[in-house]
């Protein structure tokens, strides 16, 4: 296993990050010898990051991964999550202390390193976001006197939690790059894959991919950390997408019809998916959702390949400069 540095916060983290999330299905389920033999796997290949939130199953992600952890006596880097909703916007601060002060217990930990906010952000409230959980917040719902950096603070100040981080998955971007800027936020949640690159690179006019304004590309300039979700595109790149039939995925699955090129003898385009977000030094942690306990052997061994090479990197931006058509 190779580690990478989380941005500006110093902590050496495994490249590769265990991801608890409910669409990979495994830690918000009932198989709990199957969650401790997955998580005991993972500790074993030597990753030191998991990530989890109270909304993943309904608070049983952080449940179940608390107890599996108890159980290995096991103290790895853990990241949670903050998803506030309309009705608990009136006081901010609180809801966000609140919200922390039961992910610890349900994990059984005395801190987490780093409690990421899951609500995105605009210009007006909204009781949901396009895509995500939570309400849609504005910047002075995160940064204002009664905003959730507030609240995050009083945590750092009791010893609760050592680092911030915000999300890009969703939300208005040129709204997201005022919360960047603030230099409030040490980490950032990004969605970002072979066939959706535009975390970091300009979309492709008329491109169907959604365009997140190169905002990866200007936190890790200000030194915040970026942590990959949707590496797979939500199991597309698998072969096996767990979304619901819309006319993006359609675009999506076209455009990842044209990679077979990546796949040289592998059965799916998984360990060249995993390798190419690993080929961006940005990058500091590729979340990979586990399923069964061969996803973590599969994962670990992919990226212990290492970098896409660069002819087969230049072959992949001239696809992304045709769309993938």
């Amino acid at each position: 296993m190779n580690y990478r540095t989380l941005g500006r916060t110093g902590l050496r983290i495994s490249e590769i990050g265990f991801g608890c999330g409910g669409g990979a299905a495994l830690m918000i389920g009932d198989d709990r010898d199957l969650q401790r033999a997955a998580v005991a796997r993972a500790l074993e290949l030597g990753i030191t990051y998991f990530d989890t939130a109270p909304i993943y199953g309904n608070t049983r992600s952080e449940t179940n991964l608390g107890r599996a952890l108890g159980a290995l006596g096991a103290k790895p880097v853990v990241a949670t999550k903050i998803a506030l909703e309309l009705d608990q916007l009136d006081d901010i601060p609180a809801a966000v202390v609140a919200s922390v002060e039961g992910s610890l217990e349900r994990l059984g930990r005395d801190m987490v390193e780093v409690v990421y906010l899951h609500n995105r952000v605009a210009r007006k409230r909204a009781p949901k976001p396009d895509v995500g959980v939570g309400a849609l917040l504005t910047v002075d719902d995160v940064l204002g006197p009664n905003g959730v950096v507030r609240g995050l603070e009083s945590l750092r100040k009791r010893g609760l939690v050592k680092f911030f981080g915000c999300c890009s998955y969703g939300g208005e971007m040129d709204v997201l790059e005022t919360v960047i800027d603030s230099d409030a936020f040490d980490a950032m949640l990004v969605h970002y894959n072979v066939i959706t690159q535009t975390a970091w690179l300009p979309a492709v006019p008329g491109s169907p991919v959604s365009d997140y304004h190169g905002v990866a590309a200007r936190a890790a300039a200000r030194g915040m950390g970026t942590s990959v979700l949707r590496v797979l595109e939500a199991g597309l790149l698998a072969g096996n997408s767990r979304e619901a039939p819309t006319p993006k995925l359609d675009a999506n699955r076209a455009r990842a019809g044209t990679l077979t090129f990546l796949q040289d003898g592998d059965a799916t385009l998984v360990p060249s998916a995993i390798r190419f977000a690993l080929s961006n030094p940005a990058v500091s942690v590729v979340l990979v959702g586990i399923t069964e306990l061969g996803h973590v052997d599969d994962a670990v061994a992919a990226a212990a390949r290492g970098p896409l090479p660069p002819g087969v990197l230049a072959k992949i931006e001239a696809a992304r400069l045709a769309d993938f058509r």
